[in-house]
């Protein structure tokens, strides 16, 4: 995976859906984003529908980098 190269850092998602998510990012940014599969009836021509949630870097904490949930985010 990315454990030893060089830029990556661990991230700990909090709240929603993947809170205590831990995560490898690499240059800080801003937004995290988490998809899960969502399950279609009857679907046409091959449509897939994927649930999207936010999580936006959390500067305010001091420690490990850690990303909040945003439940307000589209």
């Amino acid at each position: 995976m990315t454990e030893h190269v060089p830029g990556w850092e661990s991230a700990l998602l909090v709240g929603g859906p993947a809170d205590g998510a831990r995560v490898r990012v690499q240059g800080r940014p801003g937004l995290v984003q988490v998809t899960y599969p969502c399950e279609v009836e009857d679907p046409a021509d091959g449509m897939r529908a994927t649930a999207v949630y936010l999580y936006r870097r959390d500067s305010r904490e001091p420690g490990p980098l850690r990303y909040g949930y945003d439940p307000a985010a589209p």
